[in-house]
């Protein structure tokens, strides 16, 4: 159908989708020649999940600086669980190594 589309035949809102997976057939069927592409965005829902839900119980940060806080800190945590490392270590790596004292570890 996309490679001998029937010109005139189709409705015009047909026809403009026909055009469109034609400009981007390979960027929206990546899936279909790369294997590890998964078809779907499970993932990033999954990765959105948490920031929602932070959202609607604390009902949203009260300041633009806030809200980016709360931006930076989901994406460092999500990143940390992608990459199999535990965010605690890491941040503390992140702090010792900029030259400022992580604050000490209550026992427990």
């Amino acid at each position: 159908m996309l490679e001998h589309p029937l010109k005139g035949r189709w409705a015009a809102d047909a026809q403009t989708l026909a055009n469109r997976f034609g400009r981007h057939w390979s960027d929206w069927f990546t899936f279909l020649s790369q294997p590890e592409v998964d078809p779907d965005n499970n993932d990033a829902e999954r990765g959105l999940r948490p920031v929602v839900i932070h959202r609607k119980v604390t009902s949203g940060a009260r300041s633009d600086w806030g809200a980016q806080l709360v931006a930076m800190m989901f994406s460092f945590l999500e990143s940390m669980r992608r990459q199999g490392e535990n965010a605690v270590d890491r941040l503390f790596e992140l702090i010792a190594s900029s030259g400022c004292s992580p604050p000490a570890l209550l026992p427990g």
